[in-house]
């Protein structure tokens, strides 16, 4: 199951380069272009053959009540660079009586790390050796923003994190707060509270800011510290990193005008889209993940290894049989939940799921996830230090314990990677499933670094931004490095800082919560063109199911995923299993590598309603077209018009041939029902 000259993905498919000249940088990870000139910040932002900026990035300030006005900028001082793995640079500029510079690492895959400096002008030598006369004119600084305009068509998409307040053109939205964090950009203007992470974009590419904490940010409305500014032809990300002059300047300038107060500093980190190329077929995995929501009641040897459903088939051939080919053990594997030290019973049970899924020719991958278990041996020496301080959910489950949330940031990190690096080599499993490790919370639990002091010293949160970005970056590499692959699940969002380091995400949990309290009858079209398309992200999305018939069944979840080109993962051995495997025949008879993706919102196809969704796929000789009805009810007489005539029209489904010479499908669609059509041209 491994292959031992596989590459590392990550560094063989974002390598980062640069070169500078005549006051010019260019950084250029994959498919990315980053360009410094005559600004403090990028003066242009190149994805996938597309500019992204509408104009430079700027600061935007009041300088003892003027307009902050920059100049003698240098962009193109890069002081470090490692082949292929990152291009360090600094700049630096002033104005009248401030001196700002700023430096950025982008690493490989295309994340920049900066730090922006402010200082007041000091004096020069022959001043401060009372040669010259001093310079005591005042040095106010009254607001510093930093500004990001993006080409309207770059930011039709946003999504933040985490999940809460919001105000839409002014207004808090009528929806549930779920679905506040992601969708189509509002008309005027979209404000945001401190937040770790925003990212606005389209359905190609996008643009990320996310920070660590508001540490030296000074916001006179806090539900407008961060936002986004609808023009006409612009929107421009606005972060208020001041609104006032710096509390600590007010108290400590002297009579000298301020020269010696000391400098501030922001860091504020980028993240520009597709961060590596969209698989050619994302299909390719087959996938069954066992115990996920359908809790299955006996040990997981007695029913992978038993008749399944009154026949004389066990689940496990049942499993392999249908079609899978990646089989997802989810917490009852371990009887320590999260924990890289098994028992000799969750060794064994392990052992034997890896060898027999192996000689089926299925990979498996066990779930890992985000706490510390009160059964692990490393709990009570270490059960203080590690915890998220504001944790609220503990996990309980059979063998009888509670699982408190660890933060990664503190020592558990090594203590996790270096164990689970042991039981992969151990026991040969091809992967990881990671459960809400790479969302970030916010965390004040001081004991292992994490938040910071304000000017009152009160206690503030940090997001272990970095700490996870590294965490993630190990696993990888230690799961590429045996030919295995790391599957994230997040909750809602999706973690810019470690993206990269993922292989596919799961999402929809939080969707069908509330599909299953009845809170939701239909997704707004934005919420999943900006989170679950995959392409504009450059990394491959599906969609977990949690069938709960009748109020959630897992054919809703198809047809809620199939226009948007993924598909739902099974949890269920009996009809969901059977429902995917047809659908995974008919992907497998259309030769998906290498055809074009056409989305509904590309209007590639004219349909006679909204409530219905046609996406497809085209190679040379045919179509594979997928319909889907995204309402809780029938829509008949659907009218489906092709670009041009065609040879043959069948139900992909039922084998059936429903048109022949036609350019026109006329179809009903059940209530979050769907149709597939594989047309021969």
């Amino acid at each position: 199951m491994t292959n031992k000259d596989y590459k590392l993905e990550s560094s063989a498919l974002c390598p980062v380069s640069a070169r500078a000249k005549d006051g010019r940088c260019e950084i250029t990870p994959w498919n990315r272009k980053y360009t410094l000139d005559g600004s403090p910040f990028l003066s242009s932002i190149i994805s996938s053959g597309e500019e992204l900026l509408a104009s430079p990035m700027r600061l935007v300030g009041i300088e003892n009540g003027k307009e902050l006005v920059v100049t003698d900028v240098t962009s193109d001082t890069i002081y470090g660079y490692e082949e292929g793995k990152e291009v360090r640079a600094c700049q630096y500029m002033k104005s009248s009586r401030f001196l700002f510079n700023t430096s950025v690492c982008t690493e490989y895959d295309g994340m920049m790390d900066w730090s922006l400096t402010v200082a007041t002008h000091g004096n020069w030598v022959s001043q401060a050796f009372g040669l010259a006369k001093p310079d005591t004119d005042p040095r106010d600084l009254g607001r510093l923003w930093l500004e990001i305009p993006l080409k309207k068509s770059a930011a039709i998409s946003y999504q933040y994190a985490p999940q809460g307040y919001a105000l839409f053109d002014g207004k808090v939205p009528d929806m549930p707060v779920e679905l506040y964090a992601a969708g189509a950009m509002p008309r005027e203007s979209l404000a945001l509270p401190f937040v770790h992470q925003l990212y606005v974009g389209n359905d190609k590419a996008g643009f990320s800011v996310f920070f660590e904490s508001d540490k030296n940010w000074q916001v006179d409305d806090p539900k407008h510290a961060i936002e986004c500014i609808v023009g006409e032809d612009e929107v421009v990300i606005r972060l208020h990193l001041l609104d006032s002059e710096p509390r600590a300047w007010v108290n400590n300038k002297g009579n000298n005008g301020g020269i010696n107060v000391m400098p501030i500093s922001f860091r504020i980190c980028m993240q520009v889209t597709p961060i590596k190329p969209f698989p050619e077929n994302p299909y390719e995995e087959k996938n069954m993940h066992i115990d996920c929501f359908k809790k299955i009641l006996e040990p997981y040897e007695e029913f992978l290894f038993t008749p399944f459903g009154g026949t004389n088939e066990i689940a496990i051939d049942r499993i392999a049989r249908m079609g899978v080919n990646t089989l997802y053990i989810h917490e009852k594997w371990n009887d320590m939940q999260n924990s890289p030290f098994l028992t000799r019973t969750t060794a064994n049970r392990l052992k034997l799921i890896v060898t027999e899924a192996h000689k089926r020719g299925m990979k498996v991958i066990p779930y890992f996830g985000y706490e510390l278990s009160t059964l692990s041996p490393f709990f009570n020496e270490k059960y203080e230090e590690v915890i998220y301080s504001d944790m609220d959910w503990h996990w309980y489950r059979f063998p009888w314990q509670r699982d408190p949330q660890v933060c990664y940031n503190s020592s558990w990190q090594d203590i996790f990677v270096e164990n689970v690096e042991k039981l992969m080599d151990e026991f040969g499993f091809d992967g990881l499933y990671l459960d809400s490790i790479n969302p970030c919370k916010p965390c004040r639990n001081e004991k292992h670094g994490c938040g910071y002091r304000d000017a009152d010293g009160n206690l503030r949160p940090t997001y272990p931004v970095f700490a996870i970005r590294k965490l993630m970056k190990r696993l990888c590499e230690m799961a590429e490095k045996r030919g295995g692959t790391i599957c994230s699940h997040s909750y809602g969002t999706f973690p810019v800082a470690s993206m990269a380091f993922s292989h596919v995400m799961w999402e929809g949990e939080s969707l069908q919560a509330l599909f299953m309290k009845g809170t939701l009858q239909r997704v707004p079209e934005g919420y999943y063109r900006a989170v679950y398309t995959g392409r504009n992200l450059g990394i491959r999305v599906n969609m977990l199911c949690y069938s709960n018939p009748p109020a959630w069944t897992f054919g809703e979840a198809m047809s809620n995923a199939l226009p948007y080109g993924i598909i739902p993962k099974p949890v269920d051995t009996g009809e969901p299993l059977e429902d995917m495997s047809r659908l995974w025949k008919i992907l497998d008879s259309f030769e998906v590598k290498g055809a074009e993706w056409h989305p509904y919102f590309d209007g590639s196809l004219e349909v006679s309603t909204d409530d219905v969704r046609v996406s497809y796929y085209e190679n040379e000789d045919e179509m594979l077209v997928l319909a889907a009805n995204m309402k809780r009810s029938l829509t008949p007489d659907v009218s489906i018009r092709l670009s041009k005539t065609v040879s043959e029209v069948t139900d992909a489904e039922s084998g059936e041939t429903v048109a022949r010479n036609t350019d026109r499908l006329v179809t009903d669609v059940e209530s979050f029902g769907h149709k597939i059509f594989k047309i021969k041209k």
